[in-house]
C-alpha cells in the first residue's frame, strides 16, 4: 500500500527478521602453565651429619644386624612412613654409612667406624666427604675462603647444581655437618681437613676410592639416571607389598611425606592451582596407586 503498512508487515515476516542472532563465540580458557621442576644435578642430604648418625646409632643400638624398614623406624621411635625417617635414611646411604640390600638396612664398615671411639673422628670426615655436593665444594675451594654467607655460598651451591629452591635448606645442612665433623675447628670460614693421628694418608688424598656404598650416590647424576635420589628410593620401599592389608591413616602419612619431598626436591609452577589436598581418606590413593617406572639399574 502507498501508506507503506505492507512493507512493515513484510520485513516483519522476513527471515532475517525472525533469525535469532548467532551466539557469540567462546574463547577458550586460558591453560595453566605447565610444571617446570628443577632436578638436583648433585646428590646432597636434606638432614645433617648427626641426623644421618642417628640411624647408625639406632641400628648399632639394635645389635648391629640389619633391620627392616618398619624394625629400623621402630628402633628409632619414628613412624615408617613419615618425612623423618626417610630423610635421615636417605641421608645415612649418601654419607656412606648404611646400605639396603634385600629390604634390609645394614651398617657398612664405614658407619661401624663411626660409633667406635678410636676411629669415629677419621670415619666422621670421611662420611662428609662421601656426599658429592659437599666433596665439590672442598675441591672447590680447598686452601681458599667460602664465599660469604648466606648469598655467596648459597649461589655457589646453585652453580654446582643444587636447585635454586633449594640452596638454603643445602646450605644450612652443609654449616651443620661441616661443624659435626670436624671441618670448622679452625674457624668456619674455610673448610680444613680434620687431623688424624696415626699417619693414615689425608682422606682428600686417597684419589677415587669409592665409598662403602652405592657407587651411584657417590658422584654427580650422569646424563642418564642410575637410579632415584634417596628419598625417593626410601619412599617406594616404604610401601607395603601388593594385596596387604594398608589401612587409611598410614596411606596418609605416606602421601603426606611424599608432598613435603616433592616440596622439598621440585620447583612447581608460577600461579600455580592449588594441589590435590590429602584427605583423611586417601582416595586418590586408593584410585590411583602409585607404581611409578621402573629404576635403571647400573
Amino acid at each position: 500500500m502507498a501508506d507503506g503498512s505492507m512493507n512493515i508487515d513484510a520485513a516483519a515476516e522476513s527471515p532475517e527478521a525472525t533469525t535469532p542472532p548467532k551466539p557469540a563465540k567462546k574463547t577458550k580458557a586460558a591453560r595453566a602453565p605447565k610444571v617446570v621442576r628443577e632436578q638436583a644435578q648433585v646428590a646432597f642430604p636434606y638432614v645433617d651429619a648427626d641426623a644421618a648418625i642417628s640411624v647408625v646409632q639406632a641400628l648399632f643400638g639394635a645389635g648391629g644386624v640389619p633391620l627392616t624398614r618398619d624394625q629400623l623406624a621402630g628402633a628409632m621411635k619414628l613412624a615408617p612412613a613419615s618425612g623423618g625417617f626417610a630423610w635421615k635414611v636417605g641421608a645415612a646411604r649418601l654419607y656412606g654409612l648404611i646400605e639396603q640390600k634385600d629390604g634390609r638396612n645394614s651398617l657398612t664398615d664405614l658407619g661401624f667406624a663411626v660409633v667406635d671411639e678410636a676411629r669415629g673422628k677419621e670415619a666422621r670426615a670421611q662420611a662428609f666427604l662421601n656426599v658429592p655436593l659437599y666433596r665439590r665444594v672442598y675441591d672447590e675451594f680447598k686452601g681458599k675462603q667460602l664465599p660469604p654467607r648466606p648469598h655467596g655460598l648459597a649461589q655457589a651451591f646453585v652453580r654446582f647444581g643444587v636447585p635454586a629452591k633449594q640452596r638454603d635448606k643445602a646450605r644450612l645442612a652443609f654449616e651443620r655437618a661441616a661443624r659435626q665433623t670436624g671441618f670448622f675447628d679452625h674457624g668456619s670460614e674455610r673448610l680444613v681437613e680434620p687431623i688424624i693421628t696415626g699417619g693414615a694418608a689425608p682422606l682428600s688424598d686417597r684419589g677415587n676410592e669409592p665409598p662403602p656404598m652405592d657407587r651411584n650416590l657417590s658422584r654427580a647424576p650422569a646424563p642418564q639416571r642410575k637410579g632415584y635420589h634417596p628419598f625417593i628410593e626410601g619412599l617406594l620401599e616404604s610401601l607395603p607389598a601388593p594385596q596387604a592389608v594398608w589401612p587409611q591413616a598410614e596411606r596418609t602419612k605416606w602421601l603426606r611425606a611424599a608432598a613435603d619431598i616433592f616440596e622439598l626436591m621440585y620447583r612447581g609452577e608460577q600461579n600455580a592451582t592449588p594441589g590435590v589436598q590429602i584427605g583423611s581418606e586417601a582416595r586418590d590413593l586408593q584410585e590411583n596407586k602409585p607404581t611409578g617406572p621402573e629404576p635403571i639399574r647400573g
